[in-house]
């Protein structure tokens, strides 16, 4: 009994746009105090302090 041979479909590769946004475009729209938040959230990151859900809900002042 001779085995039958499936040829895959072809598909089109699809064109999916990056879910981050350039660098020099966000950048753009921040205001100066978000992008200071943003450098001292990477500078925690990278020194690796991490930070409690409490302690970020209180730091922004966010009543749980």
């Amino acid at each position: 009994m001779p085995i039958e041979r499936v040829r895959p479909s072809r598909t089109r590769p699809r064109g999916v746009p990056s879910a981050r946004p350039q660098a020099g475009q966000a950048q753009e729209e921040l205001s100066e105090e978000a992008i200071r938040a943003l450098e001292e959230g990477r500078a925690d990151h990278a020194a690796g302090r991490t930070f409690t859900m409490a302690e970020i809900k209180r730091e922004l002042g966010i009543e749980s």
